[in-house]
């Protein structure tokens, strides 16, 4: 999972911002929330303009590189902070694996080209590619031919491609599970017409994909109803294609006219949810802009069940800072080019008991 990650000169992060999931608290209530010592579940508050999508964006920008999935074109627009558009933009990962880490520190003039960048395995490094220094510490890599790289994409990216790694050896493999957990990350936005960023992208009609899946609109309508949401739904084939009907007392009517903006983000989060195997970490933003806040709420238990997805929720909605729902380590406050924890921004010794709620409405969690 992702433990630790740090961007410089990014968009509106001018200085280095650091968001680490790395939980040193023991708190024994919502342990579910954390695996192997990592914030597996988190929701990130923070008003307009303090940056919670340009963070989501930042930490999808590995994928640009290191994989074959396509950037979104805002993520690429205003790339490096305005004040110091001629500086490097710099990003530095760190990943867990069992008791293991795996670090990947690069820099980048623009979106599309690497300037330098190294991959450390427990703090041993496997990877360097700066300037006219390019090493290779990985069992299987001795002979890789790097005539044919072009060294403005990654030569990670290459490696990986260009390689067969001895999967014997405990780098290679960390190495593996680090490109692999990399290809499963997802960003998505149902306020940015249903837009998405890494993962492989379901194109066309959402409905229509649905109807596509094996029983995809019954397990459609068991997951409405998991979040409260009762509708009666069925598949026709209207001539033009298949497509889902909702039954409304005797009648059968079209679905899509009666989704309202709440129901339509839901039941784009539920196409990708139906794809779940294939992830490893996902960034929602703004995932409950149209949702009621019991909504927001049965949301997250559901994802939360997900043991193998690492799951990071941003929003503007209070009401669902709960110890109920979550704990104090896994509620961040973003703002001024900072992001912490609630635990990290007061004195106290934050119980079950306390309101959460009430003592971010007061003031409680900001720096004095």
């Amino acid at each position: 999972m992702l433990a630790q990650f740090k961007v410089r000169n990014y968009k509106n992060f001018r200085d280095e911002l650091e968001f680490s999931l790395e939980s040193a608290k023991n708190y024994e209530f919502n342990q579910k929330a954390i695996q192997n010592g990592i914030i597996k579940d988190s929701v990130i508050i923070g008003y307009n303009a303090s940056g919670k999508t340009n963070l989501g964006f930042a930490i999808m920008d590995i994928i640009i590189h290191l994989t074959d999935k396509r950037e979104r074109e805002t993520s690429s627009l205003f790339y490096s902070n305005l004040y110091n558009q001629d500086d490097i933009v710099v990003f530095v990962y760190k990943f867990k694996f069992d008791s293991s880490y795996v670090e990947y520190a690069y820099e980048k003039k623009n979106p599309q080209q690497v300037v330098r960048e190294c991959v450390k395995v427990d703090g041993k490094k496997i990877i360097i590619n700066d300037e006219n220094t390019h090493i290779v510490n990985l069992k299987g890599s001795e002979t890789l031919n790097l005539d044919n790289w072009d060294s403005s994409i990654s030569l990670v990216k290459y490696i990986y491609a260009n390689t067969i790694l001895d999967r014997e050896d405990k780098d290679c493999r960390l190495f593996i599970k680090f490109m692999k957990f990399v290809n499963q990350m997802l960003w998505f936005s149902s306020t940015e017409r249903l837009r998405a960023v890494g993962a492989n992208a379901a194109g066309g009609n959402m409905l229509e994909n649905i109807c596509d899946l094996k029983n995809g609109v019954e397990s459609l309508e068991n997951f409405l109803h998991e979040v409260k949401l009762p509708f009666r739904l069925l598949e026709k084939d209207t001539g033009e294609g298949k497509t889902i009907y909702c039954k409304v007392g005797d009648k059968e009517v079209p679905f899509a006219p009666l989704m309202s903006s709440g129901t339509r983000a839901l039941v784009f989060l539920y196409l990708w949810y139906t794809q779940k195997e294939d992830f490893s970490f996902i960034f929602i933003d703004e995932f409950d802009a149209f949702y009621h806040t019991n909504l927001s709420i049965a949301v997250i238990h559901k994802l939360m069940m997900e043991d193998n997805i690492q799951v990071v929720f941003t929003s503007h909605n209070t009401d669902i800072i709960s110890n109920e729902l979550l704990r104090p380590d896994c509620y961040f406050i973003l703002d001024d080019n900072r992001i912490q924890p609630f635990c990290n921004l007061t004195d106290k010794s934050l119980r079950e008991a306390h309101n959460l709620q009430k003592m971010y409405k007061a003031g409680a969690f900001y720096e004095q």
